[in-house]
Formats: structure tokens, sequence, C-alpha cells
């Protein structure tokens, strides 16, 4: 089945002229291109992107009365829909579903509050809990209730504080009908209950008002330094002062649930830094929770939860028979410390042996390109056969972890896959050859990253790689016949060249004299220039800042990690920068100004101010361009750290017609950010559509009278194209969504 999100790579002006400008590039998001394991059998969904920390939630995606699976991949905050075909029954990765949902970031649980049986969202907000409501059921729309959920603490209303390293608890654990929450307070050590007093109040669920309903909910604490807990907690005492907590450590995993013959709510946690959950037995009330009884032998004694570091648990009906399913996925919030190549671990319920039984490590996982940490695509004809082949690099994948000095480590090799094009020109099949290129991987790099050249004239193609260090290791290709390289002793500082940490080289004829010179990224977010001074790959350093290219965002962090891919299209030069934000820079006026500043035209992620592409796959993302299937346009493959890529076919731009009709019609404030007003010259009645820019149906407005205001508290940020239909004539507008995020 074709999945497709159509990218409208256009820039709309904000004269009021009517005029429209337009970008070379057009791309579409395509699952079409098929991938084969390496014994030929089809991988389902291979250009969904990596998983290593990931959670799911039930929720009706597509309005077809199933229950789909949103996955929230924590390392880079990425949305995955996945649909259930009831007639294959398997989870399908569903793309053009990503923008129904609000911009989310650190944790996300979805839950139905109100009991209306849609699924609401409950995620980070600022040190709290933001909240959107479900409000629609086709599409898919969301309201932001709060994106500071407060309680009622001891004297007056505070924020309920969550960290975003943290997952909470969100059930009804007194069973009076509304949704109650368990946090961890901001001294952390104690569980405390968030009594939901809608019912209460107004005798229905709806709202989301609460108080602090225990101080230390079940009655156990948790270790200041580690993951120890303490049955039967001194926090009961007369003598616990709340504010003299101890701190612990930040970061914890809390999932509450109850099977078999449960009428309590009993309680797993998990720890930043540890393996395992902890299981905790309730046998108190339904008023007054007491933690009975511990183990780290979940879900059984057999095949218990060992995940490096710090499992969250899902727990949902995944096969549709009734059961629910236990997945357990890491969510320490370090990039480098979990497991990420067998990081979906699901346990089936056995109604026999009334038991929980693993069924698999790699849920979803296995059935997607997924090199472990840190993806980033190669496309490079290999074998000389006049098809684009795929190489994924990566920073490496999990090998293993102990604990040092009590801080546990975990430790990581570089390597790198290589799947062979064995279809045709126009329509391209990668196969899996190896997940191990020239078996590098038993040498313990970090952070390879190739280029590919003949250095040594002997017809055989050799290996340039940059790595952590910021330096070059080049490997001499000695299989003069095979397929794979035989890669003996390799030359481990090439000529010297030395740039900040993580160095990606890129051989490209930059001046366009016939020979292949040597641009590198680096994790300052520049691009270092060697040219080829003799035609006989002997590389001089003319500048570390080419085209002064800078791709850090200084409001997040210092470091940039740029990637450069630069091609030429028309006999036009341009680049493509991926950065450590996960954004993709465009830069063209590059020939014939090496010496000057490269124009920074767009970025095809999610700059709001000047762009309206949606290119977004998460953080430290690389990036390859090449006309992979032979139609003349530029596609691209896009990783990202959790290890996965995803393929945007190229396509011509797409024209749009904007009529920007000052007299007729005005929208303002435009930004908007929760509202904003439609203004005539005169009282008709209009109806009205907004679209994304990637042409899907958002909702229907409408409204008479000289002004209307439309609410979009719904939309989450970027630009959308309304078209109003009045009298008989369309008129299309701009609309800017801008909200901060936190």
């Amino acid at each position: 089945m074709k999945k497709i999100i159509t990218l409208w790579l256009i820039i709309i002006s904000s004269s009021l002229s009517g005029q429209t400008n337009y970008y070379p590039f057009g791309f579409e998001q395509e699952q079409t291109i098929s991938v084969l394991d390496s014994q030929n059998n089809p991988v389902q969904d291979p250009w969904m992107g990596g998983i290593n920390s990931i959670k799911f939630s039930s929720i009706d995606i597509n309005n077809d009365g199933f229950k789909d699976l949103l996955g929230f991949e924590k390392h880079g905050n990425r949305i995955v829909p996945l649909i259930w075909n009831n007639t294959l029954h398997v989870y399908q990765y569903a793309p053009q579903y990503m923008h129904l949902f609000p911009k989310l970031h650190d944790w996300v649980i979805l839950k139905d509050y109100d009991f209306d049986g849609k699924e609401d969202i409950f995620t980070y907000g600022l040190a709290s809990i933001e909240v959107y409501r479900q409000t629609s059921s086709n599409p898919l729309q969301f309201s932001l209730v709060t994106d500071q959920l407060q309680s009622f603490y001891y004297n007056g209303n505070v924020n309920i504080f969550t960290s975003p390293d943290d997952y909470i608890a969100i059930e009804d654990f007194d069973q009076d009908g509304d949704l109650d929450i368990l946090n961890f307070w901001i001294l952390g050590k104690f569980v405390h209950l968030q009594k939901n007093i809608s019912m209460e109040l107004f005798g229905n669920p709806d709202s989301l008002i609460y108080v602090l309903g225990d101080e230390c909910w079940g009655a156990f604490s948790e270790g200041a330094d580690n993951n120890t807990i303490t049955l039967f907690s001194h926090c009961q005492t007369k003598e616990w002062d709340p504010l003299n907590e101890p701190t612990r450590h930040i970061g914890s995993s809390l999932q509450a649930f109850k099977f078999g013959q449960d009428t309590l709510f009993n309680l797993l946690v998990g720890d930043v830094d540890y393996p395992e959950l902890i299981y905790l037995k309730n046998g108190g009330t339904k008023d007054s929770a007491l933690m009975v009884s511990q183990t780290t032998l979940f879900p059984n004694n057999i095949d218990p939860i060992q995940l490096y570091s710090m499992p969250a648990i899902s727990y949902e009906d995944l096969d549709h028979d009734g059961i629910k399913e236990i997945i357990a996925s890491p969510s320490d919030p370090s990039l480098l410390k979990s497991e990420d190549h067998n990081s979906v671990w699901v346990y089936k319920y056995n109604t026999q042996n009334q038991q929980f039984e693993l069924q698999t490590k790699s849920f979803i996982q296995s059935q997607t390109i997924d090199v472990g940490s840190g993806a980033y695509p190669i496309l490079y004809d290999w074998n000389q056969d006049g098809l684009q082949d795929l190489f994924v690099a990566n920073y490496g994948s999990y090998d293993s972890s102990q604990y040092v000095n009590g801080v546990l480590q975990s430790y990581y090799s570089s390597s790198i896959s290589y799947f062979q094009n064995v279809g045709t020109l126009n329509n391209p099949t990668f196969k899996l050859i190896t997940n191990d290129f020239g078996n590098l991987k038993s040498r313990k790099y970090i952070a390879l990253y190739p280029t590919f050249a003949d250095f040594d004239q002997n017809g055989t193609t050799d290996m340039l790689c940059g790595k952590h260090d910021g330096k070059l290791i080049l490997f001499y290709n000695n299989n003069l016949t095979g397929l794979l390289p035989e890669f003996g002793d390799s030359v481990p500082n090439f000529q010297n060249i030395t740039v900040s940490n993580f160095s990606t080289p890129q051989l490209f004829d930059i001046d366009q004299d016939g020979d292949l010179d040597l641009m590198i990224g680096n994790r300052r977010g520049q691009i270092a220039y060697y040219q080829n001074s003799d035609n006989n790959f002997t590389f001089q350093l003319i500048t570390g800042t080419l085209g002064e290219v800078d791709v850090r965002d200084i409001s997040n962090s210092y470091f940039g990690y740029s990637v450069p891919q630069f091609f030429r299209i028309n006999n036009t030069t341009y680049l493509f920068c991926a950065s450590e934000q996960g954004e993709v820079f465009v830069y063209k006026n590059i020939d014939g100004n090496l010496n000057g500043v490269f124009t920074r035209d767009y970025s095809l992620v999610k700059t709001l101010q000047n762009s309206p592409y949606l290119i977004d796959e998460g953080i430290r993302c690389g990036v390859a361009a090449a006309d992979v299937n032979n139609d003349q346009l530029i596609d691209l493959i896009v990783g990202n750290w959790a290890g996965g890529v995803t393929y945007f076919k190229g396509s011509a731009p797409i024209q749009v017609s904007v009529k920007e009709n000052v007299n007729k019609i005005i929208i303002y404030p435009n930004p908007a950010h929760d509202q904003f007003v439609i203004q005539f010259q005169n009282g008709d009645p209009f109806t009205g559509t907004i679209y994304s820019v990637m042409g899907q149906f958002i909702k229907i407005i409408e409204g008479s009278g000289s002004e209307t205001t439309i609410y979009c508290n719904d939309l989450t940020n970027g630009i959308y194209i309304l078209h109003i239909e009045i009298n008989g004539e369309i008129i299309t507008k701009k609309l800017l969504i801008e909200r901060q995020i936190w």
C-alpha cells in the first residue's frame, strides 16, 4: 500500500501583490521503495525511522473503529503513528497522520480523562503536565487544555511537578470515576497522589481539578542515590517533614496496572541507570494504598525485564484479542546509556498458566531499517553497476554496560550497514548485504562516517571515514574481485587532517576542476574545505569555515553536528546540511563563491520564520541526496539518532496561487497563537477550509459578519493554507501558527 506525504516546497510571499516564489526542489515522503533483508524477505516498514526509547498508547487514529498505536520516540521527540490493519493483523507505519498531533516532547501518555471514548494527551509542559483534549473524531483534532496542570498543595495551587525524564502514572486510583495522577515530588523519594475531585464537585469526570491526596502513596520510599525501595516507609509517621525530603537522582518511570483478580492498582518503578523494574504489590485499600511486597523478577522469573536503562512500560492490547500486552522500552534521558537494537520487549499473557511470557525483544523494530544509535545515510554506487547503493553508518550500537564507581557506563561500537541496489534504474530495491561492512565493528571505533574513492588507483574502491575524535581514517580495499571489501591495515590519521570532534567527510568536486575535493562537517556545526591540490588525493586546507556555514541552534546547544551533502543539479551546486537539532538546511550561491558566504536559503525542517516544510526526523540527523530512481529529480534519505532512515522521493514543486486581496479579507493576528480573526468588508456568510502545506485537510471553518473569531489551539505550529469561499469566490490566504514550545 502506498503511503505518501506531499511536501509543497514553496514559499508564499508575504507581500500583498499575490506574487508566489518557488524553490527548485520538491519531495514526497514515501514507503514505496522496497527493502529486503539478507534472506530476501521484504522489510515491512523500512523507512519508518529508528526506535531506541519508545512508549506506546492506543488511539483510533484513522477513525475506522480499531485502536491503532501512537508511538512516542523519546530520543528525538518523534511521533510514530501505527495503523492497525485488521485484515493482515499487523501495524503499518502511517506518517500521513503525524500532522494531526500537536508538537510533543520528552514524554507522552494518552488517557481518556473525560471518558468520552476518545483518548486525550498528557505530555511534558514546563516542569509540569500539559494536557490536550481530543475534540473531534474525523480527522483527529486536539485542543490545549492547560500547559501547566495544577493541584492544591497545603496552602494553594501549584503546578503538578514532573521532570522531562520521568514517566508519571495516570489511573483512577481511588475508583471514583475520574483520573488521578501519581508523580514524584520535586525533591523525589516519595510518590504523591494527585486526587482528581471532578466527580465530587460536578458529578462527571470532564474536569482536571486536583488536590494533594496522599504525600506518600503506597507508604514506600525510593533510595536517594539508587533504586532501592523501602516498604512501610517512615514518611507515614508524624515526624516526617515534606519540606525536608531527601533528594534523589532524577529519572523514574511509573506504571500502574492491575491484572487477573487484582482489584487495586499495583505499581512498577523503573529508575535511571538501572535495567530492572521493581514490582510493588498493593495490599491496601482503594483509599489508602499500601505496598506490601516487591520483586525485580517482573513479569516472570524466567525472562524478567533487564533492559538498560530505566525501562518504561506500556500496557496495551496489541493484537486486539481483549487481553493487554506488556511493552517495555528504555526511557533513560541519556543518549548513550540504552540498548538500541533490541529495545522493545513484548510480553503476552498466557491465560492457561496465568503468566506473562516474552514474545519478542524487537517489536516493530525488526521490520524497519534500524542500525542502533545515530543513522547517517550515504548513497554511492559501490559495485559500479549504475545504481545508487545505500550505506547507513551509525554513531554505534549498544554492546554492554557496567557500573564504574557506582555510575552506569554503556559501551557502543560503530559499524556500517550496506544495502545493495538490486532493483532497476527506475525502480530501486535495496537489499541488506551486511550490517558490518568491512568487519569494522570489532575494532571499536565510534561514529564512523564514510566517503568513497580509489585512493591507491588499483581499481578498487577504498573508504575514508570520519570519527568521533575529528580525525580521518583511510581503509584500503584489498579485495580486487569480491562484492565486499577486505580492509587490511588502515591509515589512522589520514594526512594529519583534524577538525572539531565528529568529522563527517564528503568527497565532491566543489571547485569543478576535475578531481575530488574534501569537505568535512564537525561538531561545531561548520564545514572545513580541503582542496585536492594535485589530482592525487593530496589535500590542502583552504578554510575551516567554508561558506560561513554554521548550523548551530545556539538557543539549545553550543554544538551543530554538521553533516554536509553537496550535490549538483542543472549545473548548479547546492548544499543540504543536516544538524544536531534535526534541521536540514539548504544553501545556494556556492559556484564561484568558495571564498564568500553561501546563502542559507531555507530549512527543510521546522524553522517557522522561513519554512513551511515538515521534514522533521529527529535529532542528530544525517542526509543523503541523489537521484535514486532516474527521474532527474533529487531524492533524500534522512537518518536520525534513533537509528532509522526515512525516504523522501523527489518531485516537481507544486504551484500554488495565493490571492491576497486585503480590501476583501484580512486575517489577524498572523502569526496566530490560539485564535485569529477573519475580517470582511461586509457581513456575508462564508465557509472555509484549512489545509496543511502538505495538502492535507485539517478542518472546516465558517462564519458571518464583519469579523469572525476562529479558534486554532488545536493546530500545531507551522504554516497553513486557508481556502475561503464567499459569494462563489475562493480566496486563498496564508496562516502562520506560532506559539512558544518549551
